[in-house]
Order: structure tokens, then sequence, then C-alpha cells
């Protein structure tokens, strides 16, 4: 949506660039998934795996400081990494499209650098839309939606534009004018399709 305003928008275009996009890019997509969400998971899993879970509880060990601090640490810091984590792959996967449908060949390296050079702006963007979003939700819910929508395509803008926080922030309120509903369709199907992976996943183990 960055690089050329569609005439209307299609949910079944969207999905069917965005299979192509994956499919001309398999290796790249899967390893910035593996390197940005994958291997984090798998370490902080391990990391659990190697709590004791035999150790009962225990209501007075939160008398014991040290140890309530260090597992709030542990939680909150586990949270922070894995935020900042989605936000670099989510940017990485942006350039990678973009360059995709440039007719370039995206490059592992190229997408990781433009990620992290771009990861303090694209933080400022998320936590302001968050802010917003949270907002708009406390006023009955769909002024929050529509917030939602209204700058789902900022970060796309800031990698492709260049434009800023605020820059990026109004190009994609443009760039989804009119649109809106169709996105909303688009989202709650890949919600759905989120949630049906999980319990798939979550059955099978």
């Amino acid at each position: 949506m960055t690089l050329e305003r569609p005439d209307k928008f299609r949910i079944g275009r969207v999905f069917n660039d965005s299979f192509a996009v994956i499919g001309r890019n398999a290796v790249l997509c899967l390893g910035l998934a593996a390197l940005f969400s994958g291997l984090p998971t798998l370490v902080f899993q391990l990391w659990a795996l190697r709590q004791d879970p035999a150790v009962p509880f225990d209501p007075s060990t939160f008398g014991e400081q040290n140890l309530v601090f260090g597992y709030t640490a542990v939680t909150m810091g586990a949270g922070l990494a894995s935020y900042i984590l989605s936000l670099l792959l989510q940017a990485s996967l942006v350039r990678a499209t973009i360059e995709d449908l440039n007719g370039k060949q995206p490059s592992f390296g190229d997408c990781i650098a433009k990620a992290v050079s771009f990861l303090l702006p694209t933080f400022a963007i998320a936590l302001l839309v968050g802010l917003g979003v949270g907002l708009g939700f406390m006023l009955l819910i769909v002024p929050g939606i529509m917030l939602a929508l209204r700058w789902s395509v900022a970060v796309p803008a800031l990698v492709q534009e260049r434009l800023g926080v605020f820059g990026s922030m109004a190009p994609s309120r443009d760039l989804t004018k009119g649109s809106r509903w169709a996105l909303f369709g688009l989202f709650v199907i890949l919600i759905v399709t989120a949630i049906a992976i999980e319990l798939a996943l979550g059955t099978v183990w």
C-alpha cells in the first residue's frame, strides 16, 4: 500500500500478493521468523524448563524481596525483549516485501540492518498507536478499532518513505481511507486463523 494506492482494496488480492511474496522468499521469511521469534522463544522455554517445578508454592516466599524482585525482573525483561523482537520482525518483513514488490531480491542482512535502524521510530509509533487505540477503546471500543485501522500501515510507511514517526502516521491515514472496513475484515480473518492454529497446536501437544 505504501508503493501505490490501489483503486479498491480486495482481501483476495492481499492474500494472493502475500503468498506470492512469501513463496518467492520462503527461506528469508522463515529465517527472519526464526531469528526474531523462534530462537528467543526456544531460549526462554529452555530457561523455564530449568526451573524446579517440584518446589511447592509457599506464600512466605513473598516476604523474600530478592526472590520476588528477581522473578518480576525476569518476567518484565522477557516481555520487553519479546515486544522489541516483534517490532524488529515486523520491520524486517516489511523491508523484504517492499524490496520484492520493487522487483529486487531482498537480502537477510539488509532486512535486519533496516529493521535495527528503524527500531526507535518503530517503537515510538507502536507506543503512540497503543496509547491512541487504548484511549479509543475506553470510548466505547469503536473509536479504538477505527484508530487501529487508521494507523495500521504506519510502519510500512516509515520503512518505505522514511518520514519519521508523525510523518509516517499521516500517510497511513490517507492510505487506509475508504478501505478500513475491508481492513477490519482482513484482520478478523487473520485473528481467527491465528487462534485456530494455536488451538490446533495445543491439541497436538
